[in-house]
């Protein structure tokens, strides 16, 4: 197809903006679990490497970072979250769908408490951190280990979704699976490492167990701490619900019309125009290729358009861009963003339904030439 104007349009910015802060978000959680895992050689270790690990989050220029991409990652997902036409997808976007309404207000609470102590002044290291998760707050540490599952969760299936939308990303995903699987275990066993020794510590006569739950420097920002985390999770829970219930009123209010699909000459399927076409496909449960679960970034869902009853909408600069990249032919158009207006409307699907990147082959319904290598 002709080569489109790539204009950087609100909607490509906004896309780019959440995936680079998620992608941000996701290192500043792994090299914690890194930090973590070397609980399982010291605590003295853990503290070694904090300044490198942990404690790099802390500076002025990645702090103010960090909190620009909670805000954003988070605010652009509620905003996801209220346009979507339906919540029926596969089961890794629903659980990343369900972890990114409290992923956010979570990590939140211990990157605020990070750089609220390091304002503070207050140097809060590892055997600090494991004598009070450990010894004087086993239920706060409990909390931290649930944050950093829920994090990691939401994050690895966030980076697998994107990366399975690149032509050249399979061999490093078989790669990322694994560690997906031993960062977090390993972490989880420093962490019990870390607290076996430190309970050790306290048995043998250190005496750590009678020490106040927090150090006297700490008291007033932990004290401050604990008030700006409760607001966020409060306010957050809240943002959470007024987004589901503005999106059961747009829902309600929307008008829709039917759409009747025929795919491949096959049977006719019913749909509305509330449904993209890939969401029409879903709902009469019919596969169809679609590696970035309907973001339109792989172009696997492409189809080509043979009648449509009704005018069919322009395609954005994203679909644009998107049916370029992967050499798709003229008039081609993706159903994960083409929604249709109504009365019936068939297409030929350019990718067989379990197409990846591997293959190399053309669909019935297609030239080898309509097929990007």
């Amino acid at each position: 197809m002709t080569n489109p104007s790539f204009r950087r349009t609100a909607p490509i910015v906004l896309r780019s903006i959440r995936i680079w802060s998620g992608l941000f978000l996701l290192a500043f959680v792994t090299s914690h679990l890194i930090n973590l895992s070397l609980g399982l050689i010291t605590i003295e270790t853990m503290d070694r490497a904090r300044p490198y690990l942990s404690g790099f989050w802390s500076g002025p220029i990645t702090g103010f970072l960090l909190s620009a991409s909670l805000i954003s990652h988070f605010v652009l997902g509620l905003w996801a979250l209220y346009v979507r036409p339906t919540l029926r997808t596969n089961t890794q976007d629903i659980v990343q769908m369900l972890t990114g309404m409290i992923v956010v207000p979570l990590l939140a609470t211990h990157a605020i408490g990070i750089s609220m102590l390091a304002d503070a002044g207050v140097d809060f290291g590892y055997a600090d951190t494991i004598r009070l998760f450990w010894l004087q707050a086993p239920a706060l540490g409990l909390m931290q280990v649930v944050m950093l599952s829920v994090v990691w969760v939401h994050g690895s299936a966030g980076l697998f979704t994107w990366l399975r939308s690149k032509e050249n990303a399979g061999r490093l995903l078989n790669w990322l699976y694994l560690l997906a699987v031993i960062v977090p275990v390993f972490a989880l066993l420093g962490y019990a490492e870390a607290g076996r020794e430190m309970l050790i510590a306290g048995q043998a006569g250190a005496n750590l167990a009678s020490n106040p739950a927090i150090p006297e420097d700490v008291v007033v920002p932990f004290a401050q701490i604990k008030q700006v985390t409760r607001a966020i999770i409060y306010g957050s829970i809240i943002l959470v619900v007024f987004t589901l219930v503005a999106r059961f009123i747009r829902l309600i209010l929307q008008k829709t019309q039917e759409v009747i699909l025929v795919r491949n000459g096959g049977q006719e399927m019913i749909s509305t125009s509330a449904l993209s076409m890939l969401s029409g496909f879903q709902h009469n449960d019919q596969l169809h290729a679609n590696l970035c679960a309907g973001r339109g970034r792989c172009g696997t869902c492409a189809v080509r358009v043979i009648r449509s009853e009704f005018p069919l909408p322009l395609a954005s600069e994203l679909e644009q861009r998107t049916l370029y990249k992967v050499g798709a032919p003229e008039g081609a158009r993706l159903a994960c963003q083409l929604t249709p207006a109504g009365g019936k409307v068939e297409v030929q699907a350019i990718y067989p339904a379990d197409y990846t990147f591997e293959d190399a082959r053309p669909t019935e319904t297609a030239t080898p030439s309509e097929v990007p290598a």
